[in-house]
């Protein structure tokens, strides 16, 4: 197996407004190469905000504005996004920006995705993503965010069926805040907020690896984008829709974007 860690794929995604002027990290995204081409797979609701401002990410320049095909699920007016079950975005990067991105991170190899048929084969995951509570500057005034994974158990069947969602699209994580152990000293310990985390990867490990600390080991099988803390459940979407959308954007030729 190729040796890489999962952390070098989760990208910070900023918010850029004029009213009021003020750049904050917005969700996460996770770079990977998808037939040799550069992607930025992200959740709509984060994409959604370029309507308000723009998106940044770090790149070995600083932050900049993402250069790329972007698409996502698009709703009706009267439906809301948080409504969206299946709530996935992607940009085709061009080759430049990609080569730019790469100043501070790798992308998931396409042997280190998996697209999984059922959820329900799943076992244990990690959701990794950086919280927004977590981010702020440094000294010298520049943008920081830290990485934090959350693991689970995943859900079976009759999870699925009372929150209306698929196992074949949908993956569902129990995690509960309040019960939340050190993994190193197996001691109960505090998490921050989920809030950032939307966009980031699910990552899931190996049967009789569940409880490993060897990043080489989980697959990127799916995207996070909400969190239903009362209920304990980290909700996201398999890879299948984003292939599937990005197949369509092939047929568009991505706009263009090389």
């Amino acid at each position: 197996m190729q040796n890489f860690d999962p952390y070098d794929a989760l990208v910070p995604v900023f918010l850029r407004t004029q009213a009021p002027n003020r750049v904050a990290q917005l969700g996460t995204a996770v770079f990977v190469e998808l037939h040799g081409e550069p992607f930025l797979y992200t959740a709509a609701h984060v994409t959604d905000d370029h309507k308000t401002g723009e998106l940044l990410v770090p790149t070995a320049t600083g932050l900049e504005p993402i250069d790329g095909y972007m698409a996502f699920i698009d709703l009706p007016p009267e439906v809301r996004r948080g409504t969206d079950r299946i709530d996935i975005a992607y940009y085709r990067l061009s080759s430049k920006f990609a080569t730019d991105l790469c100043g501070h991170f790798r992308p998931v190899p396409q042997t280190r995705c998996e697209l999984i048929k059922s959820s329900l084969e799943l076992t244990v995951c990690s959701v990794s993503g950086y919280p927004a509570t977590k981010s702020g500057k440094t000294a010298d005034g520049a943008h920081r965010s830290e990485i934090f994974s959350f693991r689970g158990v995943a859900a079976q069947q009759h999870v699925y069926d009372s929150l209306e969602l698929s196992s074949d699209l949908n993956i569902v994580i129990h995690f509960n805040k309040k019960q939340a152990v050190d993994p190193e000293k197996f001691e109960k310990t505090s998490t921050p907020s989920l809030k950032g985390i939307s966009g980031g990867g699910i990552f899931a490990w190996p049967k009789g690896e569940e409880l490993s600390d060897d990043w080489n080991l989980p697959k990127l099988v799916g995207l996070m984008h909400s969190f239903r803390e009362r209920d304990g459940l980290i909700i996201g979407t398999t890879l299948l829709p984003v292939l599937a959308a990005v197949q369509l954007g092939k047929m568009k030729r991505f706009g263009g974007i090389r």
